[in-house]
């Protein structure tokens, strides 16, 4: 029962941890604490060049040490080159000693010391993994490492699942400031248009538009012409904000991931780049009419629209990928435009015009 109790509870906290930094290193700690470790840590490792790898999220990893390590030390670090290569795979370091000869030719010095280690990591794009690595100073008996194994094997897929959502999250929020408007949805791929990351929700949006096919995990225009002009724009990896070009059913954006800021170490997809939707403004009629009838902005309108549905400013705000306080003052603002005096009148008239 305490083994169920402890699994649940590391669960919850990895639902609610994406887009919050804190409630990361939470999960971290807490795992650190039920597995007896003395720190913890997730990492993004580039696996064409292991000098690139990076702390995401740590738990009782001095500072120092995280910048040591990716200054140096990531490139001794055989055991995370070790579970990179073999994703999915719980592994204790206790048990690999004959399998790293690379670590008995290079130095490599473990946060406090913490020579006994966990690890499992997940693939992330083509030449990236991310990695989960717990560590401590005494060895594991027998029944830890069975104890851990079981609970990582329980945990991975709800961390595969918050690690996506979090990725969704930071991608989304850099994506609708960069364009300064909605978007219907998104894919990243790479030179060739193989698809890197997608979110399939998005990708059920994209598969229905005229202009498109998707086929396995490659992304295609039905248009040669303008299939071909986003190769030749990706080619000579154009580093204008975006590039709008006009098929027969939505605007399509061009934007190359390294265009985005404050990605917080996401470098999966640093080579990517991003391929938005937004259907033309005629593909919505409620939207123009409250643009055109009440002066309201793109944003103001598509703030009301949700309101409409579900008034809650929560999930207005979760639903935009705005702050709470930039949807108030939309409600505000929309009220004032369309002179409602209270948020239930502002309710009667946005229902009665989308009747129309």
């Amino acid at each position: 029962m305490r083994q169920l109790s402890d699994d649940l509870y590391l669960h919850t906290i990895l639902a609610n941890a994406p887009g919050y930094p804190l409630i990361w290193n939470r999960f971290l700690l807490e795992l650190a604490r039920q597995l007896s470790c003395d720190s913890s840590a997730l990492l993004v490792t580039d696996l064409n060049d292991y000098g690139k790898t990076r702390f995401l999220f740590s738990a009782h990893i001095p500072k120092q040490y995280q910048e040591q390590y990716e200054d140096k030390l990531n490139r001794q670090d055989h055991f995370n080159r070790y579970i990179c290569q073999n994703p999915r795979r719980v592994v204790c370091n206790q048990n690999l000693r004959n399998e790293l000869p690379g670590e008995h030719k290079s130095v490599f010095y473990p946060p406090g010391q913490q020579h006994f280690r966990f690890g499992v990591a997940l693939a992330c794009a083509q030449n990236h993994a991310l990695s989960l690595l717990l560590n401590r100073k005494t060895e594991f008996t027998d029944t830890e490492q069975q104890h851990i194994g079981r609970l990582l094997e329980n945990t991975l897929p709800k961390l595969q699942d918050a690690i996506h959502k979090e990725q969704r999250h930071k991608i989304n929020t850099q994506l609708l400031h960069h364009l300064g408007d909605h978007f219907d949805g998104y894919i990243i791929v790479d030179h060739e248009l193989n698809i890197l990351f997608s979110d399939p929700i998005y990708t059920a949006i994209i598969s229905q538009l005229d202009c498109v096919q998707i086929s396995e995990n490659r992304f295609g225009m039905k248009n040669q012409a303008i299939e071909q002009k986003l190769l030749s724009l990706m080619r000579h990896n154009q580093e204008s904000s975006s590039i709008h070009n006009q098929c027969q059913s939505c605007q399509i954006s061009l934007i190359p991931i390294a265009a985005l800021k404050n990605l917080y170490q996401w470098e999966c997809y640093m080579d990517g780049f991003i391929l938005s939707f937004t259907h033309e403004k005629d593909k919505n009629p409620a939207l123009e009419r409250l643009m055109r009838l009440h002066s309201l902005s793109r944003c103001e309108a598509i703030c009301a629209l949700h309101f409409m549905r579900n008034p809650s400013i929560a999930d207005i705000a979760n639903h935009t990928y705005r702050s709470q306080e930039t949807v108030r003052n939309h409600i505000k603002h929309t009220m004032q435009k369309m002179n409602a005096h209270s948020q239930a009148e502002l309710m009667k008239k946005l229902i009665t015009l989308a009747s129309l």
